[in-house]
């Protein structure tokens, strides 16, 4: 009866931690108070325990087998507790692999949202460099002088969008296109300028006409990438 009585008691941790588990997932900040708890109160109940246990020797065993009745229900007592405290053991390892698998997943998760955090503060540095872009009026001046150098001029602005590297070498408004390059969209009045310098003359519509189309192109060259 009272190694039937241990096995109770025994298989109550056990149950115990299990329940103790589910707490620990639910609410890891409070993990090592309750811990501690369950600690302080394992050795309560033992020291309960071994006081119950010497008592019912002391009551139901004669005394000359006393000695050895004693020996035999410690060593079952022991027996139990190891069996209960490798089962507890290899159910908190377990709970340890799963703990750092989840944190695991939610350092990649995180992660990845860092880096998509930085890809759009990236797109969006990149859209206002472009839209503030203040170039140099005197690099279009350069390019239109010879072929050679608008040859370099295009490969050194468009090498990486061929859509524009091709409309940059054969496109009669070369002039509206390299100023369109130079100064981004919230730099319209040194962009005029630009034109105003480099540009053949032309009356004001065709003017407007001709940068607008330098424009577009570089708008849809800049959406393509």
């Amino acid at each position: 009866m009272l190694v039937k009585s241990t096995q109770n008691i025994a298989m109550k941790a056990i149950q115990k931690e299990q329940n103790l588990e589910q707490l620990i997932k639910q609410e890891a900040e409070e993990k090592n108070r309750l811990e501690e708890e369950r600690i302080q109160k394992e050795i309560e109940k033992e020291k309960k325990k071994k006081d119950c246990i010497l008592k019912a020797i002391k009551e139901k065993e004669l005394e000359n087998q006393y000695e050895e009745k004693a020996k035999e229900v410690e060593q079952t007592i022991n027996s139990i507790k190891q069996e209960a405290a490798a089962q507890v053991l290899m159910k908190r390892n377990n709970l340890k692999k799963v703990l750092n698998q989840l944190n695991q997943k939610a350092a990649l998760k995180r992660n990845q949202l860092r880096q998509e955090l930085m890809n759009v503060k990236l797109s969006i540095a990149n859209e206002l460099g472009k839209a503030y872009k203040k170039g140099d009026i005197y690099k279009c001046v350069e390019a239109i002088s010879s072929p050679s150098k608008r040859y370099n001029y295009c490969i050194a602005s468009f090498a990486e969008d061929f859509s524009n590297l091709t409309y940059c070498k054969k496109t009669e408004e070369f002039c509206e296109l390299c100023c369109s390059s130079e100064f981004g969209n919230m730099m319209s009045n040194e962009k005029m300028e630009c034109m105003k310098q480099t540009c053949p003359e032309k009356d004001d519509g065709e003017a407007e006409e001709d940068g607008q189309k330098a424009c577009d192109q570089k708008d849809n060259g800049n959406s393509a990438n």
